[in-house]
This record gives structure tokens, C-alpha cells and sequence, in this order.
């Protein structure tokens, strides 16, 4: 860990940021291109989850060759079990789950302590009821896998903490001798994520079909070939950037995006717009003008990786801000919901906090002089979350800055850069 000081306030903001790619696209472009045989990927996130994914695929049998794009080509199935090791990325090890079970070859799973408590047991039990074989102690990991061509057919699937099960099985089911039609079934969180993973399948040709309210799917078998993909801007990335804008005041331009995205967190942009934060297109750049005038309202189910970023907006916020659908952060790479709370409580913000709820009964105070101490908890957005903080709350230490590698390794930069010629609050 690698603490991080956070000057602040800072009022008046007037800057223009690059966004990264898309994490989400990224990760399954790399599994679209592997199950397809090959592809090539321009404008990846380079960062540490995509990096991880593309070794663990590498270790796996593919090669993988990153300049400044990602080249993809066909496998050669490795003697024995290779480890491949994912370190923090529940996203990687989910998805590359479901490709491993459905191709022949061995390898184990596995990846760090937290990411040994993330959850993965509603895909290991489908994958099982297709056939695959999976060795995975109470359905975490490390998980042992001897893949082979499934079947397919009819599943269906409760994923209840994540879509990402849904993803994993999707991108695997062009590989399966009938395809998959699967039904979706109990709740179904970051629903948004999934129109991702169907366009990146769209992409390499596969031809899926969905129902309107994602419930049910259809992939045929077979039909990827290797194929180019664009990556786009990341919009969970620039939901730390537009908070800027709307606790300071001032300007802040963002791009390239694309305003008709079908990424979820694309909905920040209107959580923040209602709550009075002025927004104008230009192409693919969007300036915000701030400060927000009125309390933050906003359902998260589908849009979890927008807690931190907008808990942060909420608290310095009028007061009466209300957050809800909160109920799976406990799974990200950290309890989110638990630590933002502690963070903000100690920055003197007045909180109710139900079991999927946050509201804000009066606002966090402004303090100059020492540094006040805030954790990240190991993740990457909780410590960008605080450095929009530092901009209303005065000067922060961040317990670890580092850990922004795993989707952001530029943040750092683009934020010292986005403060740079702003006034002193």
C-alpha cells in the first residue's frame, strides 16, 4: 500500500480529462477473441484487472501479444494444470470460468484472499448442470477445472449477486455443441452489463438474441470468428470526473464517450443533470458545470460501481440526498457500502444507512489544516471517491493510492492535472 496525500478544497474547477477504455468491454472483448479463435482489440484499458485476464489466457494456451493493441491468437492447449492466477479481478476469473469449462484442457483457477470470498458458486453450479467438470471447494475459488466440449441446451440461472455469472455463460456458449438458451430467473443486479456483453458477442459474430427485460437468452453454437474490436470510454471512470464538477463548481470536459452508450454508469450523467449539474456535447466530449442545488436521488441496482463516486456527491450535496439499491456491495472488492460510510461518518457527514439505502441528513464539513485520515480498503474506487471528497472536505491521506491500477492506472496523473488550475476553496 502506498499512502497518498489529498490536498483540498478546491472550488472553481476548469479542465478537460481523457477518460480510459471500458474495463467491462475490454475484459470480454479478451474472452469474445479467445473463444473465437483469435482477434485483435484496439484501444484496450491497460490496467491491472485487463492485465491479469490477459495473462491468465496466455498461461491458459493462448497467445497474447500487447503493443498498442491486444492480439489475440488461436490456443494450444497446455500440458498439464497451469495456475492461473487473477489476483483482485472478479470480473477475469468469472468470465474465463465458463471458457475454460467449455474447451478441452485443465487449469486452476484461483487469485487473492479477497477475491477467494467473492462469490462464484450460481455459475459453478450451471456450468456443472451443462456438464462441466469443476472442482471448487463450498463454490469458491480456487476452483479446479477439466474442461470438455459441453453439450448445451436449456439452463437456467439465479445469479442474485451478479450478472457477471450470466456474462460468463454467454460468452461460453458459442463453444457448446447446441448453444445455450438460458433463462434468467430471481434478481438480477448490473443488468446493464449484460447489453455489453451481447455486443461484444454481436461483434465477433455470434448471433444472440434477447428478451427486453434480459430474462432470456439465445445463442446458437458456433458462429464467432476472429474479428477487431474499438473499445470505447470507460463511464464508470468518468463518474469520478463529473463529481468533481458537481461538488466543487466550475468546469470539468470529459471524453471521448459515447452519449449513447449502453454502459449503465452512463446513467450518472443523468443523476447528476437532475440534481442540477449543467452538461453540454460537444461530439464525444461532455462538460459539466457545477456545483449541484438540490439532493442526489438514485436507484443503484443496476449501476453498483456508481456508489463511491456518487456517495461522495450526496454527502456534500444539500441535505436529503438518497441512495438505494445498495444491497450487493458487501461482494465488491471491498465492502463499499460499509467502508464509504465510515469514510464520510469521519469526515463529519450525518448518515442513515439501511441494508440497501443511504441518506444523507446533513452534509460532510469542511476542515483545513492536517490531513484527515480515509482508507480505500484495497479498492480502486473508494480511493478515487476520496479524492473528489478531498475537493470539498480539505486535505485527505488515502491509506493507499496504488491500488487505482486495477481499473485507472492514469488517474493520479489526470487528477493532479484536473485540480491543477482550479482556485482554493
Amino acid at each position: 500500500m502506498i499512502p497518498r496525500e489529498l490536498p483540498g478544497p478546491h472550488a472553481e474547477l476548469d479542465a478537460a480529462v481523457e477518460v480510459p477504455s471500458s474495463k467491462s468491454i475490454s475484459n470480454r472483448a479478451l474472452i469474445a477473441a479467445a473463444a473465437a479463435g483469435g482477434g485483435r482489440i484496439r484501444r484496450p484499458l491497460d490496467c491491472g484487472d485487463t492485465r491479469v485476464l490477459a495473462a491468465a489466457l496466455a498461461a491458459a494456451g493462448w497467445p497474447v501479444e500487447w503493443r498498442d493493441e491486444v492480439t489475440v491468437g488461436g490456443r494450444s492447449t497446455p500440458a498439464g494444470r497451469p495456475l492461473l492466477d487473477l489476483a483482485d479481478s472478479g470480473t477475469g476469473a468469472r468470465l474465463i470460468l465458463g471458457l475454460l469449462a467449455a474447451l478441452p484442457g485443465r487449469a486452476t483457477v484461483d487469485g487473492s484472499p479477497r477475491l477467494r470470498e467473492r462469490p462464484m458458486a450460481p455459475l459453478l453450479e450451471v456450468l456443472g448442470a451443462l456438464g462441466a467438470r469443476i472442482e471448487a471447494a463450498g463454490g469458491f475459488l480456487p476452483a479446479t477445472v477439466e474442461g470438455h466440449r459441453l453439450a448445451g441446451g436449456r439452463a437456467a440461472i439465479r445469479p442474485g449477486l451478479s450478472s457477471q455469472f450470466v456474462s460468463s455463460l454467454l460468452l461460453a456458449a458459442p463453444l457448446m455443441q447446441q448453444g445455450l438458451e438460458l433463462e434468467v430467473a430471481g434478481p438480477l443486479p448490473s443488468a446493464p452489463y449484460l447489453d455489453l456483453t451481447s455486443e461484444v458477442l454481436r461483434a465477433f459474430g455470434s448471433e444472440v438474441v434477447a428478451s427486453a427485460d434480459r430474462r432470456l437468452w439465445q445463442v446458437p453454437a458456433g458462429g464467432l470468428r476472429p474479428s477487431t474490436l474499438t473499445v470505447e470510454g470507460d463511464w464508470s471512470a468518468a463518474a469520478f470526473l463529473l463529481a468533481a464538477a458537481a461538488v466543487t463548481g466550475g468546469r470539468v470536459t470529459v471524453g471521448p464517450l459515447d452519449p449513447r452508450s449502453r454502459q449503465g454508469d452512463r446513467a450518472v450523467l443523468e443523476v447528476l443533470a437532475a440534481a442540477g449539474l449543467r452538461c453540454a456535447w460537444q461530439g464525444e466530449w461532455v462538460s459539466a458545470s457545477g456545483p449541484v442545488a438540490d439532493p442526489i436521488a438514485a436507484d443503484l441496482e443496476s449501476t453498483p460501481d456508481l456508489f463511491p463516486a456518487l456517495a461522495v456527491v450526496a454527502a456534500c450535496a444539500p441535505p436529503g440526498s438518497r441512495l438505494t439499491g445498495l444491497g450487493n456491495l458487501a461482494h465488491k472488492e471491498s465492502d463499499r457500502l460499509t467502508v464509504m460510510v465510515a469514510n464520510l461518518r469521519g469526515l463529519g457527514a450525518v448518515l442513515e444507512v439501511g441494508e440497501s439505502a443511504l441518506t444523507v441528513a446533513s452534509p460532510l464539513r469542511r476542515q483545513s489544516g492536517a490531513a484527515r485520515p480515509v482508507t480505500a480498503a484495497g479498492d480502486h474506487r473508494v480511493a478515487m471517491a476520496m479524492a473528489v471528497a478531498a475537493l470539498a472536505a480539505g486535505p485527505l491521506t488515502v491509506d493507499d493510492g496504488s491500488c487505482v491500477g486495477k481499473s485507472f492506472p492514469g488517474f493520479w496523473a489526470a487528477w493532479e492535472g484536473l485540480v491543477a488550475g482550479a482556485r482554493d476553496g
